[in-house]
């Protein structure tokens, strides 16, 4: 067969390497071991890492233009904190609710990683008010110094929020409702260390629980640790910390020494004691809402840890499919002990390369599992035809497995590789990440499926081979006339039904994937679940407050002192009238809005005075209290930005709010004084991730393909084996693209690579099939109905057993908490099942009119 021992290639490789790997089997697996232990070792030092930098196309002109002004205006890296009301009777002006209020911001405030130049509520100095009053101008801090809660006080309070303008911004539409707005820097700026979102998401939630949980649990020590004495509190929680592990636990906690100095460590549970008692901070008439990007990550790391659980699962149901199969419990680890082996060197393989597991790729190790099995069980099949048909030893087996199966395996597997690495195309950091740790796992397959598994099956005992063999051809019998019945696929009126059905299914497919959408298609975060508390938050915050976390900022670029130029200014409101008419905009900030309502104010606050002055003394005089700190222009007013908050940031959302603005643009003339330039904030950094993956999706697939093909067609060296295996593939592709217009399920971040995960779940199935159904025409001149029975009797039903055990595996991730991988489960079923049908169904109708016979050497022994 081509891809076999039959080309000269072929037969030079398995030349050298068998001796290697059989004349050599305990140093072969000493050094595997060895490598094990070391790449293990590396796996267990992996943690969860992400990063808001990842998640940005660095060289997308929205983003090169936010880096720009990212240091004067933020990076749209928010966080949102309300802290509302729960009696509906109730508003803030309640002592004791801004006495909470007050708290969270300090919290807040002093968190590592928050930018304190950017802190925002009514407790912080940049939220002040401004009123007209005799003689002038009067304005302060919204809460005055020395605030106390009397009724007097939260009276002069109530008319300073209305004086300031921050209803629907820092305080809620109803008043029962205030909010703490905070950014993040993603690099810190002393230390240069990245940012721990995972870490900062939990220190929020600490804060949430810090008002809203009534039971404190403090963790002293049993005993000394010099420096720091018994009995000396090290960490303070507001959930019980005692479970069933607490006492191997290691717990990190802080105190402070007889001299002064801070000692951190890591202490296990049994060293320590546990005492509850109230939280003096417990307020039961509040509720705590979180919203923005770190809390996102953390929440997904969070729901990630049951993907361990979900592994597990995944592994026990492969190993009982697999010995349903192989008619033994102990033969079925093999193969699946071999994949687990490759999912560890794969970790530790990402460890080394200076890799963390960002909680967005936490699928990947399902995916390498699942090819390592793949491949797996088509060594291991082959191994029982050659025992059970042939009576070889394991031995022998082992190396007849090798030399028929090395090829097309590495064949399928560097086709893998290249096809992953094709990703890389895509400018994000966490797609290319998920393409690199791909091809690390994909190397490590090499390794463990090729070389470790044939060598471990030289070793396998079979305690009652008469009935080890007796088994298998038991079942070889009772699907003989399943694959014969198939096998009139290669019949040409059934080949011609079989192509034209799938030649109407692929067009529909196509019809119906062209709604496929660039983006979310959904409100809150796709990742969780449509009822997870963060979803429920981004509700609250979406239905009472006029701002959100989806924030678009539009830079206008004038020239220098723009904000005393009356064309400048009018232009910039102009620009924010014409948004805040623009569906999906909520509301729109800028510097030449908020002059208009001090210019008013000037004016005995007469609403025909509510405009902007067209004389720069005008100008100086409305503007002169808004500074660089306020986020409204740069130092030299050259550079004034507009704040848009979107109702949502779904595609259809952020796709109407672009057009809108490269509308304006476009109706500019060449003398405008002001250009307004994209993009900055959460909602611009999704405008070019959707942009650059709407670009970049095409010449992915093209890729994709194009290696693909070259792989086959130099494995199999003619047109009929690129058609057979790579058409049956694109197929499944479009198809799959189908099913997510279906289900809801736009192309982002998460589901772009599913297009190379299932080619490289697919090219496998076709590669296996081809290779065998060619020899046995070609080699051994069988007929085409003959030679697909025979084939499917190899490794047909090592395709169908592949396809049911990922199938069923990945099916269980219809439990998991995170949406996305809800989704990608129902996806990734549905792609197993699809690209082994189409490997089935469609390859022996191509091969019917492609695959040319030679003289006959056999008669069909598979007639029933």
């Amino acid at each position: 067969m081509h891809s076999d021992s039959r080309g000269w290639f072929s037969t030079l490789f398995v030349k050298i390497t068998e001796p290697l790997i059989f004349s050599k089997r305990p140093l072969t697996l000493t050094v595997i071991a060895l490598m094990t232990l070391l790449l293990g070792h590396q796996a267990s030092q992996l943690q969860l890492d992400s990063g808001y930098e990842k998640q940005l196309p660095k060289d997308h002109p929205y983003i090169q233009v936010l880096k720009e002004h990212q240091q004067q205006f933020g990076g749209g890296n928010s966080v949102l904190l309300a802290v509302s009301q729960k009696d509906p009777a109730k508003t803030v002006y309640d002592g004791s609710f801004l006495d909470t209020l007050k708290s969270a911001t300090d919290a807040v405030f002093f968190l590592p990683g928050v930018d304190r130049t950017r802190v925002s509520s009514l407790f912080t100095p940049n939220t002040r008010f401004l009123e007209v009053v005799e003689g002038g101008f009067r304005g302060g801090n919204v809460i005055p110094s020395g605030f106390t809660p009397s009724g007097e006080s939260l009276a002069i309070v109530r008319d300073n929020v209305a004086k300031a303008s921050i209803v629907g911004r820092l305080v809620s539409n109803d008043q029962r409702s205030a909010m703490v707005v905070a950014e993040l820097v993603d690099i810190n700026p002393r230390t240069q260390e990245q940012l721990d979102y995972i870490k900062t998401a939990h220190l929020f939630e600490d804060i949430r629980s810090r008002f809203t949980r009534d039971t404190l649990y403090e963790l002293s020590l049993k005993e000394d640790h010099p420096p720091l004495k018994a009995g000396t509190i090290i960490a303070r929680t507001y959930e019980d910390p005692r479970g069933l592990l607490f006492r191997f636990k290691p717990v990190a906690g802080s105190a402070t020494a007889d001299d002064g100095e801070t000692v951190e460590g890591r202490y296990f549970g049994s060293s320590l004691d546990v005492a509850s008692k109230p939280n003096p901070d417990y307020n039961a008439n509040v509720d705590v809402q979180i919203i923005g990007f770190a809390k996102v990550i953390g929440d997904v790391a969070d729901a990630s840890f049951e993907v361990v659980g979900f592994f597990g699962l995944t592994v026990f149901l492969v190993w009982l499919v697999l010995s349903w199969y192989m008619g033994s419990f102990i033969i079925a680890l093999y193969p699946l002990s071999c994949g687990l082996l490759a999912v560890i060197w794969e970790l530790g393989i990402l460890h080394l390369a200076g890799y963390g597991l960002d909680p967005f790729a936490i699928l990947v190790p399902f995916l390498v599992l699942a090819i390592s099995v793949s491949h797996g069980i088509q060594i291991t099949s082959f191994w029982l035809l050659e025992v059970a048909d042939h009576g070889l030893s394991s031995f022998d087996a082992s190396r007849a497995t090798y030399r028929r199966l090395v090829i097309p395996g590495i064949t399928a597997l560097i086709t893998n590789i290249i096809g992953f690495g094709t990703i890389l195309l895509i400018p994000i950091g966490i797609v290319q990440e998920m393409a690199i740790n791909a091809m690390f796992g994909l190397v490590a397959v090499v390794v463990c499926k090729k070389i470790l598994l044939p060598c471990l099956l030289s070793y396998a005992k079979i305690g009652n081979p008469e009935r080890f063999r007796r088994y298998q051809n038991d079942r070889d019998r009772k699907l003989k006339p399943v694959w014969w019945h198939l096998s009139v696929l290669t019949l040409k009126p059934a080949a011609v039904t079989v192509l034209l059905l799938a030649a109407t299914t692929w067009a529909g497919a196509w019809w119906i994937a062209r709604d496929l959408q660039i983006g979310e298609l959904h409100e809150g975060v796709p990742a969780l679940r449509p009822d997870s508390r963060y979803n429920t938050d981004s509700a609250f915050i979406a239905a009472n407050y006029s701002i959100g976390v989806d924030i678009l900022q539009v830079y206008g670029r004038t020239q220098k002192d723009g904000c005393i130029d009356y064309d400048v200014m009018n232009r910039i409101n102009r620009f924010g009238w014409f948004l805040q008419n623009t569906p999906g905009v909520v509301s729109t900030a800028s510097m030449a809005q908020l002059d208009q309502v001090v210019w008013g104010k000037y004016n005995e606050s007469n609403p025909r005075w509510t405009q902007l002055p067209r004389s720069p003394d005008g100008l100086v005089l409305a503007g002169q209290q808004f500074t660089t700190s306020t986020g409204l222009l740069n130092e030299d007013c050259s550079v004034m930005p507009t704040y848009v908050f979107t109702k949502d940031h779904r595609a259809t959302t952020i796709d109407g709010v672009i057009a809108a603005i490269n509308r304006f643009n476009a109706d500019a003339k060449p003398d405008d004084p002001v250009r307004f330039e994209l993009a900055g904030g959460n909602v611009g950094v999704l405008a070019a991730t959707n942009d650059v993956i709407k670009k970049t999706e095409f010449t992915v697939l093209f890729w994709l393909y194009l290696a693909i093909i070259v792989c086959v067609a130099a494995s199999f060296r003619g047109l009929a084996g690129v058609i057979c295996v790579v058409v049956p593939l694109a197929a499944v592709s479009v198809f799959t693209y189908a099913i997510m217009v279906f289900l809801g399920i736009g192309q982002t971040v998460a589901t772009l690579p599913v297009a190379a995960f299932a080619a490289g779940i697919g090219v496998d199935y076709g590669i296996y099939i081809y290779s065998v159904l060619e020899e046995n025409v070609q080699s051994k001149g069988m007929s085409m109905r003959e030679a697909y029975a025979d084939t499917l009797h190899q490794t047909g039903k090592a395709v169908v057993v592949t396809a049911l055990a990922l199938s069923a595996s990945v099916a269980t991730w219809m439990l998991s908490g995170l949406q996305f991988q809800i989704d990608m489960g129902i996806l990734l079923t549905i792609m197993f099942l699809a690209n082994a049908a189409a490997a089935l169904l469609m390859l022996p109708a191509f091969s019917t009119f492609l695959i040319k016979r030679s003289t006959p050497k056999s008669t069909e022994v598979y007639a029933s």
